[in-house]
Parts: structure tokens; C-alpha cells; sequence
């Protein structure tokens, strides 16, 4: 069977759901994609990394257009407080980067998927697969028959569940605060002047986990001193404040005063008072918790099934490539649905491509996430060549491009 025509479904409307449409799209594939949030991705703003190669890439092959906002980063500070208003720097290590804003992006890949196509409350239910065909069962009923069904719906995947009903995400036994804001509200820049002076971003070292701040693009696209959006995360243990149920994230707004207590004791024991202030800056409102998961799969493939993004490998966000893995899926995707002559050439050649490098990911993001959250060192201890011997330690071998080794 020829690739050019398959009927597809895209289960998910997310980043790596609108990717893979465009990419199927452009093999010549009739596709239809299904996201089930009836009003619209919910849209905050977190920040997202992607290498510089892939963002050019994007861009040269049209998933981006040329104008595209983000942040460049080129450097990464470890500040330790030691007393002063903006800590000690440990060690400033080559970091390169662009920092995107998350709305930014889907909308930019949401703009390629014409509308009629584009399904909003529309819920898989069900599959089932045999060699002429996947038969989809939605939830409102309704059935239909396509050639091949894609799996983009993130960590939630009814997909991966169907294909490996024992690869269930794995706590990992510490959680990420999140928190944003336009840079408009800051009455001191000083710390953000001189992030900005070395096109650097920052991560405070702190026993028993870290943070990282860095610009982003505001949701008009605003990308320059003065029109951005600042963008932190705290990995720390698990908070006593309230339980956590099971993978899904305490949202703004649901974080309750005692939890919150939590995250500002840590700010006010383990941070030194310039960066304290920029994160302790976003209301309790407007702050979200993040349990950490991971889960990796043996295979991204089924007879007429194939995942793609979080869908096929959740990795922690220490390897700053949850959106970088959705879009080089969806651009192996797209060469290999234009090279392949048939449906089970691509399936066997998008699983040998992606799935093995998915699972070295995900590893290096548990090593990080053991030495930095963990098992942590005694970081005001450390020097620019304890943090190059470390690094090294950790990545074992293995490239990461926020590390300044390419993917």
C-alpha cells in the first residue's frame, strides 16, 4: 500500500499532533485530526527549549515561519547564594539554546492544519487494528475506519496504554513548580540586565534540587528586553501540603497556602534574594506543580498504530527536549512518508529511527535527574572544572544539546 492517500487520524491536537499532520499532509496523506479539549488548548505560556539546528530546520522547512519569535541563550549560570543580593557563580557553562514561548509555538503549528480538519472535542474511545484497516470508536459513539492511526496525545495516551498496557509512567519521586510573568511587572531588572548581558539564564543549586529562570517570548511575540515574559521551574520533593493525584499536574489556582508555604521556604533558605525575588514574584494563583514522570515504550509502531512525542516517550524536562523530540519525529515522519512505498515500510522505519534514541533520553534525563534532585552535591564546594567533570559524569558518554553537546 502507497503511502500518498492512507487515511489518517491524529488522535491529539497538541504540538506534536499539529507536526504530524503537517507532515503527513505533506506526503499526500488525508488526515484528520482529534483533540479532545472541546474550548482549546489550555495556553499559560511555559517556557520551551529547542536547539538552534532544529529551530533552523523548522524554519527552513516551512513548520516555523521565518519570523518566528524566541530567546537565544548561550549560557548557563550556577548561582549559589553566599550572602549577597545575587549569590556567587559557581561555574558558567556553554548552554545553547532558544527559548520558546509554548503558545507561541502550537499556534504557529496550529496555522498549518486547515480547520476543516482540525476536530476540537473530539475524544478517542477506542481502536482496533487488522490488516485492512484501524476501526477508531470515539467517545461520542461514532465509529470510523481509517489506514493508519497516530498517537499524539501526550502523557494521557490511549494509544501507548492500548500498544503496551505495562509501560505505565513512573513517578520519580520529586515534583517541578512552575511560574511566568510578563517582565513588565518587575521594578528591578538588575539580575535580568545582566542575564541579558551575557545572553545567559540561570539555574540556583539548592540540597535535594534546583531552579532554572530564563526569557521567553510574551504571547504577542514580544522577544526584546522590556517585552517578555519571565519563565522559572523549582525541582524539589514531593509537597506535604496537599496530595498529588497520580501524573496530573495541581494547576494555577488550585495550589493551596500551605503548599505554597512550601515552595516559599525553600526560596527563602536555599536562593540568593535576586533570583528569590523573581520567582516569588508569581502569586500563588498564578502557580502550577508538576509531578515528574517518565516511561519509555519497546516499540513507537503497531500493525497500523504509530506514536509520536510525549505519546511514545515521556522524558523529564532536565533534558529541556519534550517538544524537540515531537518535531523531529514529526520531520523523520514526513521523509520517511515521502521515501517509503508502503505503510509497513514507514512503520518499520520510523520505529528503527526514533524509538532507540528516545530511550537514551529518557536515561540521561534520570541521571539528571538523580545528581541534580536526588543525590545532590555539595555545591558551594564546587568550581568550574568540578562542574565539567560532573557534566561529563553524568551525561556518561551521551549528547545533550543544553550541555553545549549537539543532539
Amino acid at each position: 500500500m502507497s503511502v500518498r492517500g492512507l487515511k489518517v487520524a491524529i488522535a491529539g491536537g497538541s504540538i506534536a499532533g499539529c507536526a504530524a499532520a503537517t507532515a503527513l499532509i505533506r506526503a499526500g496523506c488525508n488526515v484528520e485530526v482529534f483533540e479532545r479539549s472541546a474550548s482549546g488548548l489550555i495556553d499559560r505560556g511555559s517556557g520551551i527549549g529547542i536547539p538552534g539546528t532544529l529551530r533552523d530546520t523548522l524554519i527552513e522547512k516551512a513548520y516555523l515561519p521565518k519570523d518566528y519569535p524566541n530567546c537565544a541563550m548561550a549560557r548557563r549560570w550556577w548561582q549559589f547564594p553566599d550572602g549577597t543580593k545575587d549569590g556567587r557563580l559557581l561555574c558558567a557553562q556553554p548552554a545553547p539554546a532558544f527559548a520558546n514561548n509554548w503558545g507561541n509555538l502550537w499556534s504557529a503549528l496550529r496555522n498549518l492544519v486547515p480547520n476543516e480538519v482540525y476536530h476540537e472535542g473530539k475524544s478517542l474511545a477506542s481502536f482496533e487494528e487488522s490488516p485492512d484497516g484501524v476501526d477508531v470508536r470515539f467517545a461520542d459513539g461514532e465509529e470510523r475506519r481509517f489506514d493508519l492511526l497516530v498517537g499524539a496525545e501526550g502523557y494521557k495516551s490511549l494509544v501507548r496504554s492500548a500498544l503496551h498496557p505495562s509501560a505505565s509512567p513512573q513517578y520519580a519521586g520529586y515534583v517541578l513548580w512552575r511560574g511566568n510573568y510578563p517582565e513588565t511587572e518587575l521594578s528591578d531588572h538588575h539580575f535580568i540586565d545582566a542575564l541579558d548581558a551575557e545572553t545567559a539564564w540561570v539555574t540556583v543549586p539548592f540540597p535535594g534540587g534546583h531552579s532554572v529562570l530564563y526569557m521567553i517570548p510574551d504571547f504577542d511575540g514580544g522577544n526584546t528586553p522590556g517585552r517578555r515574559r519571565v519563565n522559572w521551574g523549582v525541582y524539589g520533593p514531593t509537597p506535604q501540603g496537599q496530595p498529588l493525584d497520580g501524573i496530573e499536574s495541581i494547576p494555577p489556582g488550585k495550589v493551596t497556602d500551605a503548599t505554597y508555604g512550601e515552595l516559599q521556604n525553600m526560596l527563602q533558605d536555599h536562593f540568593p534574594p535576586a533570583v528569590r525575588d523573581l520567582i516569588a514574584h508569581s502569586p500563588q494563583e498564578e502557580v502550577s506543580i508538576q509531578p515528574i514522570y517518565d516511561s519509555v515504550v519497546d516499540s513507537f509502531v503497531g500493525e497500523r498504530t504509530l506514536l509520536i512525542g510525549d505519546a511514545a516517550t515521556m522524558t523529564r524536562p532536565h533534558t529541556a527536549s519534550g517538544a524537540t523530540k515531537a518535531l523531529e519525529d514529526a520531520l523523520a515522519l514526513e521523509s520517511l512518508a515521502m521515501s517509503c512505498a508502503s505503510l509497513p515500510d514507514l512503520l518499520r522505519e520510523y520505529d528503527e529511527l526514533r524509538c532507540e534514541g528516545a530511550k537514551v533520553l529518557a536515561e540521561i534525563g534520570r541521571r539528571i535527574g538523580k545528581a541534580q534532585v536526588i543525590n545532590t552535591p555539595n555545591w558551594g564546594a564546587m568550581g568550574p572544572t568540578d562542574f565539567a567533570t560532573w557534566t561529563k559524569a553524568i551525561l556518561a558518554g551521551d549528547k545533550l544539546y543544553i550541555y553545549g553537546e549537539d543532539e
